[in-house]
């Protein structure tokens, strides 16, 4: 399959969350200069038909231009994030967390054709046998499952992931390293990331 120019699916950046153990924004930090927000926006704004950003806190994402959708069910984990974003998108949702800055496109491409030639229910990268639920891309047709879960506090991405039999893409010949999915949860992860560091971090 040839993607057009623009890939068909709501790409979500899911900003949602309380940042316990950063203790601030995590967004709004800075790695080299530039807000972990505008890495990630820089990265995604010319591949998708439709972005927008799940928060909690609007007012610090006013500057970016994008759509700002809340959590139904607020602080609830990446879940909810995706569940407000099926509710409000026009395709099914590739969901990128906050936290994760380098994604890189050839894993953006390739999930993304993956999933829209397939028929699963969810798709998402594995990377040394583990599997990584964001970023991922998620159905509508998860929607009804994923409020039941949150309305039942069942929270768990992993096991979402598995109960929807998601098609799991092996991405080391796309992302040997593991930027895809290095996430920022301390100031600790922050340091080693600005002093050029790379490691996958759990």
């Amino acid at each position: 399959m040839l993607l057009p120019s623009k890939i068909p699916l709501s790409a979500a950046i899911l900003a949602g969350g309380r940042s316990t153990r950063m203790g601030k924004e995590k967004c709004l930090l800075k790695i080299r200069s530039k807000k972990i927000i505008d890495h990630i926006i820089a990265n995604l704004k010319d591949l998708f038909q439709e972005i927008f950003i799940v928060t909690n806190s609007p007012q610090h994402y006013f500057f970016s231009g994008f759509t700002l959708f809340g959590d139904i069910y607020p602080y609830r984990g990446p879940m909810s994030g995706i569940h407000v974003s099926l509710k409000n998108s026009k395709f099914d949702v590739f969901a990128f967390a906050c936290d994760m800055p380098f994604v890189k496109k050839d894993l953006i491409y390739t999930l993304s054709e993956i999933h829209l030639t397939g028929k699963s229910y969810a798709t998402v990268g594995a990377l040394d046998e583990k599997i990584y639920p964001l970023p991922g891309i998620y159905s509508k047709k998860t929607f009804d499952e994923l409020e039941r879960l949150i309305k039942e506090n069942k929270l768990s991405m992993m096991k979402f992931v598995r109960d929807m039999d998601a098609q799991v893409v092996n991405v080391a010949n796309l992302d040997k390293e593991g930027l895809s999915f290095i996430n920022i949860n301390t100031e600790d992860d922050l340091l080693i990331l600005e002093k050029g560091g790379i490691r996958c971090l759990d």
